[in-house]
């Protein structure tokens, strides 16, 4: 059984609460996810981003949409665990705290460095007829339908992190094919999300959720 986290903010409860929910979802399908800590506008990103050389240029989103600090915190959380991958040499499965499991994660799939296993959460997408391993496909801009379950390598986390040096930005769209080609989608996705709350997008940004009419509450 491959190592799983969840990262969650754990001074806000709406978090945890979400994190709560994603890890006894994952117990009903006998997966054992742990709590990872994320950074949070507190731990003051701009100071990390200086201190470590990482660029900014490709987090200057509009600003209608998402919140600088929380989307420089969100990919910091990420790239947090693509470190513990390379360090401990293991595989793990990186969720997001909206991340809900409705099915089983196939045995033996095979990929080179990541895979997604994330049913879309916003927008339109595309989806295959057949079950299996496919490059990414799911979203036109050949990008990551969301960043809330994803599962990497030791040898494809050093790949991000080494990316991460030169350009990093907004998790789903820094992990795309065209900077990754090795990335993988699976179909059909074992696990969605389950965004009733954000931390990163203003209303306007939330538009394109697919959860955004049943009602999605700005923390």
């Amino acid at each position: 059984m491959m190592n799983a986290y969840v990262i969650c903010i754990q001074s806000n409860k709406h978090s945890v609460e979400a994190a709560d929910r994603c890890i006894e979802s994952g117990k009903k399908f006998g997966y054992t996810v742990k709590k990872h800590d994320a950074y949070c506008p507190a731990d003051d990103p701009h100071k990390i981003f200086r201190e470590q050389n990482l660029p900014i240029d490709e987090f200057n989103i509009d600003k209608r949409f998402s919140r600088l600090e929380p989307c420089m915190c969100g990919f910091l959380s990420h790239r947090s665990l693509w470190h513990k991958s390379l360090k401990e040499n293991k595989q793990i499965l990186i969720l997001e705290h909206d991340a809900i499991f409705i099915d089983k994660i196939p045995m033996g799939v095979k990929f080179e460095g990541l895979i997604s296993f994330g049913r879309p959460s916003y927008g339109q997408f595309r989806q295959p007829k057949k079950e299996g391993v496919y490059k990414l496909f799911s979203k036109s801009g050949g990008y990551l339908p969301g960043a809330h379950a994803y599962v990497v390598t030791p040898k494809g986390a050093k790949k991000l992190i080494e990316r991460a040096q030169v350009k990093p930005g907004p998790t789903d769209l820094f992990l795309n094919k065209n900077d990754f080609p090795f990335i993988s989608e699976y179909y059909p996705w074992p696990i969605m999300a389950d965004d009733r709350v954000s931390t990163i997008q203003h209303d306007a940004g939330c538009i394109a959720k697919h959860n955004y009419k049943k009602g999605i509450d700005i923390v």
